[in-house]
């Protein structure tokens, strides 16, 4: 049977699944006799096991009554008894009813959008329902899934309520959860969790997502209330992705699909001497493949592979930074403290800094694979499994990148929307990438379970790899030094977003000479593995039993991660007139071309290596962290017929150890430094779960819960990266670290109220949270020229205290009957946000109305329309993010976050056989702008990203 597919019939948003398995085959049951429809959601509601049922068999159908202690296959066939249905398959977590004689068909190829109703399955509103603790999940479908070809768990997730997806490029890497960082997010694979190197190597926390394939998992969960069950470094939510299982399936299950994919945006590559790959169709497959087997089908085998080539061209704007005039035209507080300061005659407008171009090409390539082994004796109760996977990311980019930095001496003919300054300084520079990101993992368990008790020990070691080599060259020239000088270059700003139609001459801009400022080439391989073993007993605890459980565990983990940079700097100052060239490309949003360098042309070899900046930046680079968990818990249940009670207590114990490069005035020696510490939390927390009439439930928690520092904010001296997803809209950051940090002590309070319809086909639900959290981490953020480059300077410090508060509703129906046969699913949510911090800067002190990466509100939505009359469906996603920081700034002005953004993807399928499936599929159907900001109440953008649509046309066969 495929469950996968039946499960889902359209976007299975805004819903929910219970946080502990079916652990009892022995049930006590009170269902009366009436239709199959609602008996199934009783014996459901009692159970947890899903049941699928052909709609056509169902229609009309009455059962008998069942009461008392039962076993729950002999009770479901009960229920059954004198009808013209059967139990068919049975193993404790699904079943399915069939007419007699059993159907030699094989369920898994019957389409479940036109031929099969789902009947008080377990699907995911169901599973809302029966959860401890408020989770939001969504199910993987391989036939109809979306996101593209390459659909990754991020596409799946960032559906679901009070989600919000940090962008690469075209497609969501991250996810935040209510607001909170994604760091703050603790993200296991079958409950082992998992390691990460975070972006471009950084040493972060969040797990990137985007390199988890969708097809690896059945279903993946956000737990956004805790107990003591669960991890204590979760502040924001605790993701958890469930591995597919060949027991999903009744037995043969394969699937493969192939497809194709363009990218409307060409770009520069293939202009003149510009390298890359223009846009085309690039191609793309993937595929499933289950079996079980033995004397009586205990065993069973799952695995699964991708691959994926395609071209992600893009351009982008910039305007990093401004400048401030007052009345008269002249900067306020002088040129080289230039201020908005209205005491010190400021007029109220902004003038840009700088004015950029650039244009990137790239090549993405996807592979990997997984496999999973399963042993599941039948009425043994006992259950092990071992898995593995591996996926790999390769990326090859050319960024081109010229830009005009504006001089601020004087402004003329200064308007809100125009003015003329003086060129300061002509740039160019390109750099090339050669990304390689590596996610690994062994995942192994061993379960047993009786009527009472259950069992679990998991064991895992997870590993991620990344390498990057990157050659840079920089060129500049300066028209006063060339006796080019006076230079005007014209603005406009249009939406809050700064161009420049023309300059005064611009023959001037052809003739600069140009000299080479920077010849840098550097390669970056950073590591980290997780350990995790983790060991957890339950008794008497489960959707349907009463009175005194509990549960207790322990895990152990341990963290390892190193990264060194090894630079090459080499001396600059050379005449760059041989490398330099116009291209046929006149960069989109431009009205004018600045030289660009040709590095294919460029002679590495015959340049001279400066020893001594590239020893002191390859030694300041490296670190290596290392931090070991010992966590143990204990959670008390205690269950009435209508009402549930969980109070227990987490022991989060960590300890951590770094070496670091020593730096004196600003060298480094060679000596590398060890830095020891960690800390003793006890985590308290109590749920209350109450059933009241018309299938209402409520649910309130309180919990505490730690954010750890990652590992870069502790162990790192200063790195620099150079790249296309810097922050600010500049080209380069120096992260700089603190040994100092404390950890985050967080106080959440939830509640909840859900009102189900439609047999648990349908749920409507209203949730409030309040988080305060003492200690919280920000990062400071700088702006500054380093070696001529316009950096972003960071470091992470310590507020005072913050805290967030929201309110999220979300409305799912499935399966909402129209006429003539056709069928909607629809799920659309929405999350309010308000948060505050308090930070200190060289400056001063200073409050922000919401958290780092903290949007005031959410919008997701998504429309299945399901046409049998076609044999298969259309579907709209639509999701919206207004804008909000992510980098508080040592000036307020200089604050800088995302920009809005509406994303809409529009979808078709439909069925040609049995076994044949087409889907369509367009991305960005809008066209919508990636956007930065900048400022106090980020007014202004200081970049813009365009990377255009991507179509996607697929085959798939099962």
């Amino acid at each position: 049977m495929r469950r996968s597919s039946v499960l889902v019939s359209g976007l299975l948003l805004g819903t929910t699944i219970s946080s502990h398995p079916v652990l009892a085959a022995t049930h006590v049951f009170d269902i009366p006799a009436t239709s199959l429809p609602a008996a199934l959601a009783l014996y459901q509601k009692a159970t947890g096991i899903g049941v699928i049922a052909n709609g056509q068999n169902a229609e009309n159908i009455r059962v008998h009554a069942v009461k008392g202690l039962m076993d729950d296959r002999a009770a479901l066939s009960a229920m059954l008894a004198g009808s013209a249905l059967v139990v068919g398959e049975f193993n404790g977590r699904d079943a399915v009813i069939r007419r007699k004689p059993v159907a030699p068909k094989a369920v898994s190829h019957v389409r479940d959008e036109e031929q099969l109703d789902v009947i008080g399955h377990r699907s995911v509103v169901t599973r809302k329902r029966n959860s401890d603790v408020l989770v939001d999940s969504i199910a993987y479908n391989d036939t109809s899934s979306l996101g593209g070809g390459a659909s990754s768990v991020a596409d799946l997730l960032v559906l679901l309520p009070g989600v919000t997806g940090i962008q690469d490029g075209d497609q969501p890497r991250f996810v935040s959860v209510r607001g909170i960082s994604p760091d703050l997010n603790q993200t296991t694979l079958n409950g082992i969790t998992l390691a990460t190197i975070g972006d471009n190597g950084g040493g972060t926390r969040r797990v990137n997502l985007q390199n988890i394939p969708g097809e690896l998992t059945g279903e993946d969960d956000i737990y956004k209330t805790f107990t003591a069950e669960q991890d204590g470094g979760a502040i924001g939510a605790v993701i958890d992705m469930t591995p597919r299982s060949a027991f999903d399936y009744k037995g043969l299950y394969k699937y493969f699909t192939a497809y194709g994919v363009y990218n409307t945006y060409k770009g520069a590559a293939g202009a003149n001497r510009v390298p890359g790959q223009a846009g085309h169709l690039a191609q793309g497959a993937k595929g499933v493949l289950s079996d079980r087997f033995g004397k009586d089908k205990e065993f069973g085998i799952i695995v699964s592979m991708r691959y994926q080539n395609r071209v992600r061209n893009s351009y982008k704007n910039w305007q990093t930074d401004s400048y401030f005039y007052d009345d008269k035209g002249l900067p306020v507080g002088g040129e080289s403290n230039n201020i908005p300061s209205r005491a010190l005659g400021w007029n109220g407008l902004e003038a840009p800094q700088d004015i950029e171009y650039g244009n990137y090409s790239n090549s993405i390539t996807n592979l990997g694979g997984s496999g999973r082994l399963e042993w599941r004796p039948h009425d043994s109760g006992w259950s092990t499994s071992l898995m593995g996977y591996t996926y790999e990311r390769w990326e090859h980019s050319t960024m081109n990148h010229t830009y005009l930095l504006l001089d601020n001496p004087q402004i003329w003919d200064q308007t809100p929307t125009s003015g003329r300054e003086l060129v300061y300084r002509s740039s160019s520079y390109v750099r090339r990438d050669r990304w390689q990101s590596d996610s690994s993992g062994v995942l192994g368990d061993v379960g047993w379970h009786d009527n009472i008790s259950a069992l679990k020990l998991k064991v895992g070691y997870t590993w991620e790899d990344y390498q990057n080599y990157q050659p840079r060259l920089t060129a500049y020239a300066y028209p006063k030094k060339q006796g080019l000088y006076p230079l005007y270059a014209d603005y406009t700003i249009k939406d809050d977003f700064a161009s420049m139609p023309s300059v005064s001459d611009p023959d001037k801009l052809r003739a600069m000479k140009y000299n080479l400022s920077q010849i840098q080439r550097y390669h970056d391989k950073a590591r980290e593995g997780v350990t995790n073993v983790r060991l957890d007993y339950t008794r008497n605890i489960g959707p349907n039993v009463h009175g005194f459980g509990l549960a207790t565990g322990f895990e152990w983990r341990t963290l390892n991660v190193t990264d060194q940079m090894n630079y090459e700097d080499y001396v600059a100052g050379g005449d760059a007139s041989d490398y330099m060239y116009f291209p046929n490309f006149v960069p989109p949003g431009s009205h004018y071309t600045l030289p660009w360098i040709d590095m294919g042309k460029f002679p590495w070899a015959r340049q001279k290596l400066d020893v001594a900046t590239s020893r002191n930046d390859t030694l300041e680079s490296f670190y290596r962290y290392r931090e070991q968990l010992i966590d143990g818990y204990l959670s008390l249940h205690y269950k009435w017929r209508d009402s549930l009670l969980i109070a227990g207590v987490r022991a989060d114990s960590v300890s951590f150890s770094s070496l670091l490069p020593q730096v004196e005035n600003g060298t480094a020696t060679g000596a590398m430094g060890t830095n020891h510490g960690g800390y003793l939390h006890p985590l308290p927390s109590v749920t209350f779960v109450h059933d009241f009439p018309y299938a209402v439930k409520l649910r309130a928690s309180y919990s505490q819960s730690v954010g750890r520092p990652m590992p870069s904010q502790i162990a790192q001296v200063q790195k620099m990266t150079c790249g296309d997803d810097q922050r600010g809209g500049t080209e380069c950051t120096l992260s700089r670290g603190n040994p100092n940090l404390r950890p985050r002590q967080a106080q959440n309070f939830d509640a909840s109220v859900e009102k189900y319809f439609n047999h648990n086909h349908g749920v409507v639900s209203v949730a409030y949270f309040d988080k305060m959290i003492k200690h919280d981490i920000y990062t400071l953020l700088d702006h500054e020229m380093i070696n001529g480059m316009p950096t972003s300077v960071t470091q992470p410090l310590n507020a005072t205290n913050s805290s967030l508060m929201g309110v999220e509703g979300s409305l799912v129906e499935e399966g909402l009957r129209g006429p003539l046969g056709q069928r909607f699913d629809i799920s659309v949510n929405g999350t309010w946000m308000h948060g505050s911090m308090i930070y200190a800067s060289s400056s001063g002190s200073y409050k922000l109305n919401q958290l780092p990466d903290q949007p005031n509100y959410i919008f997701n939505g998504a429309v299945t329309w399901h046409v049998p009359q076609m044999r298969g469906a259309v579907r709209a996603t639509l999701s919206y993010t207004p804008k909000y920081l992510t980098d508080p700034a040592s000036q307020p002005w200089e604050n800088v976050g995302y920009g809005e953004l509406t994303s809409l993807d529009l979808a078709a399928w439909n069925d040609i056989t049995d076994h044949i499936r087409l889907k369509y599929e367009v991305d960005n159907l809008v066209g919508a702008h990636r956007t930065y900001v900048q400022g106090t109440n980020l007014q202004r953008i200081n970049e813009k990203d365009y990377y255009g649509r991507s179509i996607y046309f697929q085959v798939v066969v099962d």
